[in-house]
């Protein structure tokens, strides 16, 4: 087994998982907001000519409750898809989202409550700091932007920050931090 070098507890709160989303999910939220956007504007306009020019009422009705459904979509579906995520996690977890991240000296072993995975170094692409989480982001072909978030005070030994990043730019042989 290779050597333990960091460990990181935590669990995993609503509070924690909007700052992870926040930063992991940001590309996609701007992407739903436009196409929402271009949506509630192009469902008004048809709305407007089922009701000005052929005077359908209910055609106008329904282009009318779709608008309202897009603008919703534009300033709250993205705080709505974090709380359905954290939900799902939630059923899949329990309700204590206990989370382990052991950095050994070869790869990352994660553990969240009883499922486990592992991932190299070599897949960290960038790191995002907030308030109370460190998120590194791993990139491979294919996927979306994944992060493992960790829990800043969440270390057991208490590492310096600093020290735990330069750490992790000396793993990846990249600027992450």
């Amino acid at each position: 087994m290779a050597k333990l070098m960091y460990e990181n507890r935590f669990i995993l709160t609503r509070k924690l998982h909007k700052e992870y989303f926040r930063f992991c999910y940001r590309k996609m939220q701007k992407q739903t907001q436009l196409i929402s956007g271009l949506l509630a504007v192009l469902s008004l306009a048809i709305s407007g000519c089922l009701f000005l020019g052929l005077h359908f009422i209910p055609g106008a009705v329904i282009g009318l409750v779709l608008t309202l459904y897009f603008v919703f979509v534009i300033f709250f579906g993205y705080a709505f898809r974090e709380w359905l995520q954290y939900r799902e996690l939630q059923e899949q977890h329990g309700k204590a989202i206990v989370n382990l991240v052991r950095f050994h000296s070869d790869q990352v072993q994660v553990t969240v409550n009883k499922t486990k995975f592992a991932f190299k170094y070599s897949t960290i692409v960038r790191a995002y700091e907030s308030e109370d989480l460190i998120i590194l982001i791993l990139g491979k072909k294919g996927m979306l932007e994944h992060g493992q978030p960790l829990y800043k005070n969440g270390f057991t030994d208490k590492p310096a920050l600093e020290e735990f990043k330069q750490y992790i730019n000396q793993r990846t042989e990249k600027e992450i931090f």
